[in-house]
C-alpha cells in the first residue's frame, strides 16, 4: 500500500477509509504531485489491487471514443460514441481510451481542448445505474478514471461537481493531477499525495544532453528550457525593425507549441517564468520586464481546473505575440 499511495501515513489512513467503505465502494481519490512522479503507475497499481481484492480479471484494452460528426462535414455533436466498429478514418480522430471490467480511463490531455464535449458524453452514459457486471456489493459502482485532471475546464468541473451530487453512491472518480483540486471538488475527494523525481524529464534528457540537469527535488522542464532559447534568439534581434518576414518564425513558433498540445494558459505561464528568471540573471532591464509583466497581465489568463478552450485560435497566439515581442526587444 505505501508503495501504491507514496507514504506510510497515506497508506494507513486510506487502508482505514477502504475498510470502512468497502461494503458499499471505493472513495473519490485523486493522486496529486509534480509530472513525471508515476502517479499514473500508483493509480493503476492501486487498481489492480482493488481488482485482485474482488476476485476480478485486470485486463487493460485500448479503444477509442468518437464527437459524432467529427469528420468536418457537419456541426459536431456533444455525444461521443465507442468506435468499436467505426472506420480506420475515425480510429484516428477519435479519442483513445482504456477500459478494464472494473473501471474506464480517460487522459484529458489528449482531448484537446473540447474536453467539455467529451465529458459530458462521458457522464451521459452513468446516470444512477451500477455496474451489473460485478453484481451487487463492493464492486457496484462505476469506477471513472481522468488522467492529468488539472486540465479539465471549468464547464467541465461542474458537470463531474453535478453527477458526484447526484450519483456519489453508485459512481467514483479516480483522478491524477498536478495541483490541487478545484474547490467545487475538493470536498468530494480523498488527496494522495506523491511526490518524486520526473522520471520523464530524465528519460528525455538521456536522449537530448543539452537539456538543463533537474534541480534538487528532481524536476526538469524541457518547455521553460524551450522558453528560455526563443528568448535569446528574439532579444539578439531587438536592434533591427519589424518586418513581414518575421512573421514566419512567429507563426512557425506558435505551431510548434500548438501541436504539442502547450495550452494558451501555460504558455502565459512559461513567459512569465522566463521573463522573471532572465530578470534575476540580469539578462534584461527593468524597464523591458516591467511591460512584459504588463502584457502578460493583461493576457485572458486561467489555470488547473480553469481553462480557455477558445484560445486554440492561432491568430489570438499571433496578436499576443507581436505585442509580447514589441514590449519585449523594444521594437
Amino acid at each position: 500500500m505505501q508503495r501504491i499511495l507514496g507514504s506510510a501515513e497515506t497508506g494507513s489512513k486510506l487502508q482505514l477509509l477502504l475498510n470502512s467503505n468497502m461494503a458499499c465502494r471505493l472513495p473519490n481519490l485523486v493522486w496529486r504531485g509534480p509530472r513525471g512522479a508515476g502517479k499514473r503507475t500508483a493509480l493503476q497499481q492501486f487498481l489492480q489491487s482493488y481488482a485482485d481484492r474482488l476476485r476480478q480479471p485486470y485486463n487493460i484494452q485500448t479503444r477509442s471514443w468518437q464527437l459524432q460528426n467529427s469528420d468536418g462535414e457537419s456541426e459536431i455533436s456533444t455525444t461521443v460514441e465507442d468506435s468499436g466498429s467505426g472506420s480506420a478514418k475515425d480510429e484516428k480522430k477519435g479519442l483513445v481510451y482504456e477500459v478494464s471490467r472494473i473501471h474506464k480511463g480517460f487522459d484529458v490531455a489528449r482531448m484537446s481542448l473540447q474536453d467539455k464535449n467529451y465529458i459530458q458524453a462521458i457522464l451521459a452514459n452513468f446516470q444512477g445505474t451500477s455496474n451489473i457486471l460485478l453484481g451487487e456489493g463492493p464492486g457496484a459502482s462505476h469506477i471513472l478514471v481522468f488522467y492529468h485532471a488539472h486540465l479539465l475546464s471549468e464547464e467541465s468541473v461542474v458537470l463531474i461537481q453535478e453527477v458526484l451530487e447526484k450519483y456519489s453512491e453508485t459512481v467514483t472518480f479516480l483522478f491524477t493531477s498536478d495541483y490541487p483540486l478545484s474547490k467545487r471538488l475538493a470536498d468530494w475527494f480523498f488527496e494522495v499525495p506523491y511526490a518524486g523525481p520526473d522520471r520523464a524529464y530524465t528519460a528525455l534528457k538521456a536522449h537530448y544532453p543539452t537539456l538543463p540537469q533537474p534541480d534538487e527535488h528532481g524536476q526538469g522542464d524541457a518547455w521553460l528550457h524551450f522558453f528560455s532559447k526563443s528568448f535569446d534568439q528574439w532579444v539578439a534581434q531587438k536592434d533591427r525593425p519589424w518586418t513581414i518576414r518575421d512573421v514566419a518564425p512567429i507563426r512557425q513558433w506558435i505551431y510548434a507549441c500548438m501541436q504539442r498540445n502547450l495550452r494558451w494558459c501555460d504558455m502565459i505561464l512559461y513567459w512569465t517564468h522566463t521573463i522573471q528568471k532572465k530578470l534575476e540573471q540580469k539578462k534584461i532591464c527593468r524597464e523591458k520586464a516591467a511591460a512584459c509583466f504588463a502584457q502578460l497581465a493583461r493576457a485572458p489568463m486561467g489555470g488547473g481546473f480553469v481553462m480557455l478552450p477558445s484560445y486554440r485560435i492561432p491568430v489570438a497566439w499571433e496578436q499576443f505575440m507581436i505585442e509580447f515581442l514589441g514590449a519585449l526587444t523594444g521594437r
